[in-house]
């Protein structure tokens, strides 16, 4: 199924507006520590598949705090004798946790994340990833 992707709605009124127009359910397509993006699938009059997709940008303070709150996860598997890897950044579903219970939850939605997008690519599943890093985002160096 291909999507046409059609110009970014104005601003949040509009976007809700089309989608309840279209009859839609709007969700949460990606999120980040500095915005939340938006999406919906409804159908053209043609009968198309069209996505919309709004890109919401978090007060400064609110993203320093989702920053202070973030991890990075490093995740691995192995597909074909080789190691597959994968690194998300995720903020902890319940903010307010201990930091035990926060890392074992992120490794958790991490792993969530890599089956749902690349199950079908690597064979990646919440069984077979490892954890191998969890950091927090504000204190990540990659190299």
């Amino acid at each position: 199924m291909s999507a046409e992707y059609a110009s970014p709605p104005a601003d949040r009124a509009a976007f809700y507006a089309w989608s309840r127009a279209h009859g839609v359910r709007v969700r949460v397509a990606c999120e980040d520590w500095q915005s939340i993006t938006y999406e919906t699938v409804g159908t053209d009059s043609d009968g198309k598949p069209v996505v919309q997709r709004l890109r919401c940008e978090l007060p400064p303070q609110v993203a320093r705090r989702r920053l202070r709150l973030s991890y990075v996860v490093g995740l691995s598997h192995v597909v074909d004798g080789a190691v597959c890897n994968h690194v998300r950044t995720v903020t902890p579903p319940v903010l307010t946790s201990g930091e035990v219970a926060a890392r074992h939850d992120v490794g958790l939605v991490a792993a969530a994340l890599v089956e749902g997008e690349r199950r079908a690519l690597c064979g990646a599943t919440v069984e077979n990833l490892s954890v191998y890093v969890v950091e927090r985002a504000a204190n990540w160096r990659p190299f």
